[in-house]
């Protein structure tokens, strides 16, 4: 992922994204508008920040094996056995539990979102 902050949060997300997660490279721009508070970001600093993201073999290389621990994280964890699953099931249980005690009726879901 490469973080691009414009503003409110978002600066906030690049740094946690980038350091905390490790999930990230943040484009870093270099000139700032004349006159302005704004900051130019060249499309050749995304062009560098992106192949450090593909090629690169330090700070690319380390994001990339981030994302893919990550990514297997999130499989196990959607997995029919997987924690997120399992809590996304209770949700629904206790859910429709609570419609019919009000008298609601009340359809069967599954976690797909197929009844």
């Amino acid at each position: 992922m490469i973080a691009w902050p414009l503003y409110a949060e978002q600066r906030m997300n690049a740094v946690v994204l980038e350091g905390s997660v490790r999930m990230a490279l943040r484009v870093r721009p270099r000139a700032r508008d004349a006159g302005s508070d704004s900051v130019v970001v060249s499309r050749g600093e995304i062009t560098d920040a992106l192949r450090e993201l593909m090629e690169g073999q330090e700070k690319g290389r380390a994001v990339r094996r981030q994302a893919g621990d990550m990514q297997q994280a999130v499989a196990r964890a959607w997995a029919p056995e997987g924690s997120s699953r399992r809590a996304l099931e209770e949700v629904a249980v206790t859910w429709k539990a609570w419609r019919g005690s009000r008298g609601e009726a009340v359809t069967d879901v599954s976690a797909s979102g197929k009844p």
